[in-house]
């Protein structure tokens, strides 16, 4: 597997953890996702994302989220993929 291969595939599986913890599907993050922000404490440790909503996306998308911050936020805790 090459470094691209890995890094989709590294890409495909913190969607499918960020969605799983959202409470949606992949293909609804990654529609409607345009950033997810890993937050990141002072002295540099993880403590889970902050993913960004389109503002066109369908309020039935957004009344699904879980851990929902704002109107176009959601929060996650701490992703861990290996």
């Amino acid at each position: 597997m090459n470094n691209d291969q890995y890094n989709q595939y590294d890409a495909q599986r913190l969607h499918e953890e960020v969605a799983r913890e959202l409470g949606i599907s992949v293909d609804e993050l990654t529609t409607w996702m345009i950033n997810d922000i890993e937050r990141v404490t002072e002295g540099g440790k993880e403590v889970g994302h902050m993913v960004v909503f389109r503002e066109s996306t369908p309020p039935e998308i957004l009344d699904k989220l879980q851990h929902r911050q704002s109107q176009f936020t959601a929060m996650t805790g701490v992703i861990k993929l290996g």
